[in-house]
């Protein structure tokens, strides 16, 4: 495994309460940085810093909310210093049907979340790195935003948008 070293860094991981966000946390913090969790779910945010430990902490914040984001961002900066990495996993569940019958609502949660979200949190963070002169952005997508899911039609659209 790659050694990285973060001492003294500060990661904000959208969706780090569970799956890659989680991981991605732990590998983090394990490599000398600390870790703020931005996470809808403030319990479940809670849960996972406890569970990666000292240097961890969790901020409930919606990522399709632009102006929870700039609080969230100005909120960490002040209380946990500037912020350096930042890794989007934020996702919610994909609908499993055909374009056809997919329901509006469904696909626009999913795109709000996933792609706008990543938007939103590059634009409430970036001012900040470059005014650090530092920054590392890592924004999480997947093969189905190459080759498409023909069940899966926000999921792929929202995983090409963030590949482009």
């Amino acid at each position: 495994m790659n050694n990285y070293y973060l001492n003294s860094r500060l990661a904000v991981i959208t969706g780090g309460v569970q799956d890659i966000g989680f991981s991605v946390a732990q590998r983090v913090i394990a490599s000398g940085a600390r870790v703020m969790i931005w996470d809808q779910d403030d319990a479940q945010g809670q849960v996972a810093a406890a569970r990666l430990g000292q240097g961890a902490a969790a901020l409930p914040v919606d990522v399709a909310d632009t102006n929870a984001l700039k609080d969230a961002a100005e909120k960490t900066k002040a209380d946990d210093g500037f912020i350096s990495i930042l890794n989007t996993c934020a996702g919610i569940a994909s609908s499993n049907a055909k374009l056809v019958t997919y329901d509006p609502d469904k696909w626009k949660s999913i795109i709000d979340i996933k792609l706008n979200g990543t938007f939103n949190c590059c634009r409430a963070i970036l001012q900040s790195m470059m005014e650090q002169g530092y920054g590392r952005i890592v924004t999480v997508a997947s093969v189905a935003g190459k080759e498409g899911n023909p069940k899966a039609a926000a999921y792929s659209a929202s995983r090409a948008g963030v590949l482009a």
